[in-house]
């Protein structure tokens, strides 16, 4: 006569189980037990690789939310060098007191010292870090990189809330110069015919204070230039006013116009709603058309101007900033509206004729057709004249 098991046994054994199968945090690991590099800088000097890490305590962020910081928020700084990039970040790793965590980087930072190195082969050597994303934004500097990654916030805020990480904000309210992610870089690197337009950051104590004190703020001030994997040179943001007017982007700009060479008698808030840029060919001649039609409106108006002669003012100041731009990347040997990868698209046969774009030369009158079209949509509280 066989035993029998009581109902109750079976519950606990089956109990005991699924207690068994279920997976536990035996791993887990509080947000302060890891260091969380939000922030990569890469140098060369002395031909050696200089990688500096930014991080941020979490611990202290965590207890900021909803509530403004009285004290500035730490940050701490990383360095290592080595002969190569992997060498660099690997010496990081020797007095580090806690787990490198890579996953929340959002910014990745190359002094111009490093730029005149192989990037194609730089960046691989970097991305075969799985954890590095794509999507930290990139840029450029000529200042040193410790010291652009101490830079205090405003408000005692972290350094995450700063352009440094979060340049989209900034370029949204007032477009300049288009911020970059570390994907459209990378294409630019490999795509025939096309520029890298790195973002140059710098540091501004001009501007805001803390009470009567200067306080050092990011900002982008030009840009650096790479051209088939070759580095070109800086250029400023007063000389980069063009590329604003041919990106994608429909960020706000600001335009100031005026009547017989006066800057600033109509101050205008653009727009560009749609670019175009067409080749044509002419035997063994290439010429550039580019089409441009921008919306704007007005914030400030210190003359009494009719709307046709704002519309056209405005035309004939985008048409002369995109001609300089184009002309001051000439003196760097660089094609900064990558007129060559439309070359590449739309006339393919004659790019390969030219060794692959590589006997593709451009001159100032190469650029001979600009075609821009502003209309304005608000005139604000003023009121226009008509001719």
């Amino acid at each position: 006569m066989s035993a029998r098991i009581p109902i109750r046994g079976l519950y606990v054994g089956s109990l005991l189980l699924l207690l068994l199968s279920l997976s536990g945090c035996w791993d887990y690991k509080n947000v302060q037990d890891n260091n969380y590099v939000t922030a990569i800088g890469i140098d060369f000097q002395n031909d050696k690789y200089i990688v500096y890490t930014q991080s941020l305590d979490f611990s202290n962020v965590a207890k900021q939310e909803g509530v403004k910081p009285k004290d500035k928020v730490p940050v701490w700084l990383g360095r290592g060098e080595g002969v190569t990039l992997d060498a660099a970040i690997n010496n990081i790793y020797n007095s580090s007191q806690l787990p490198i965590v890579w996953e929340h980087t959002t910014a990745i930072v190359f002094h111009e010292r490093v730029l005149s190195q192989n990037m194609k082969s730089m960046m691989d050597s970097m991305l075969r870090y799985h954890e590095i994303r794509y999507s930290p934004w990139v840029f450029g500097t000529h200042v040193s990189i410790k010291e652009l990654f101490a830079v205090n916030n405003t408000f005692n805020l972290a350094p995450i809330n700063s352009l440094l990480h979060n340049p989209m904000d900034m370029y949204e309210q007032q477009a300049y110069i288009k911020p970059l992610s570390l994907r459209e870089m990378l294409i630019k690197l490999v795509e025939p015919g096309a520029t890298l337009l790195l973002p140059s950051l710098a540091t501004n104590s001009k501007q805001w204070f803390k009470d009567i004190k200067p306080n050092e703020q990011y900002e982008v001030d030009g840009i650096f230039v790479i051209d088939d994997n070759s580095y070109k040179g800086w250029q400023s943001k007063a000389d980069s006013l063009g590329l604003r007017w041919i990106n994608s982007s429909s960020a706000r700009t600001a335009l100031a116009i005026g009547r017989d060479n006066n800057k600033h008698q109509v101050l205008l808030s653009m727009e560009t709603s749609k670019w175009d840029i067409h080749v044509r060919t002419q035997g063994a001649v290439l010429s550039y058309t580019i089409k441009a039609n921008i919306t704007g409106s007005i914030d400030e108006m210190l003359a009494p101007l009719p709307e046709s002669e704002i519309e056209e003012l405005a035309e004939d100041k985008v048409k002369a900033e995109i001609k300089h731009t184009f002309k001051v990347g000439l003196d760097h040997n660089a094609d900064l509206y990558s007129l060559h990868q439309y070359v590449y698209r739309q006339q393919v046969t004659h790019w390969k004729r030219q060794g692959n774009g590589r006997n593709i030369t451009l001159s100032p009158g190469d650029l001979d057709n600009i075609q821009v079209k502003v209309k304005l949509v608000h005139a604000g509280m003023s009121k226009l004249k008509q001719k």
